[in-house]
This record gives structure tokens, sequence and C-alpha cells, in this order.
């Protein structure tokens, strides 16, 4: 039982660890004018941060049931990002 238990605790803990998206900043563009939109990258992760946040429910972030990782990077790309990894 104890090995059960230490499995499900270490699969969750494993399932919450975030990569760090890899942006290429030179190739960000805007969608529509085509200027440099690198200096705004901050401001944009923390947006598609806090979408994520406000659009799932407290339960399933605390059972690390989505996945932040990929909404972050696809919510990226709509901003006109080119992510490396």
């Amino acid at each position: 039982m104890k090995k059960i238990l230490l499995f499900i605790l270490l699969s969750l803990f494993l399932t919450n660890c975030t990569q760090k998206l890899l942006i290429n900043p030179e190739t960000s563009r805007d969608k529509f004018n085509g200027d440099n939109i690198s200096g705004n990258y901050y401001k944009d992760l923390q947006v598609c941060e806090y979408i994520h946040k406000e659009n799932t429910a407290l339960i399933i972030r605390k059972l690390g049931i989505s996945d932040k990782t990929q909404f972050v990077k696809k919510c990226m790309l709509e901003y006109g990002y080119t992510i490396l990894r």
C-alpha cells in the first residue's frame, strides 16, 4: 500500500514540473504588421498564464490534470512567438 501511495504522489509531483518555453525573439513577429514583438514577452507570458488560471477549475489545477505548458505554448503561438521547444 505504501508503494502505491508513493508512486501516486511521485507521479503527481512529476506531472506538475513545468518546462520553460524556449522562444526565438529574432523571428517572433506580429501577425498583422510584421513588427518584432519580443519586447512584450513577459507581459504576454503572464497573460497566457492568467487565462489558464482563470479558465481552469481549482480542483483540476491542484490535481495536476490540466497541461499548463501546452496551453501556454499554444497561447504564445497565437500571439506570434516562434517556440523552439
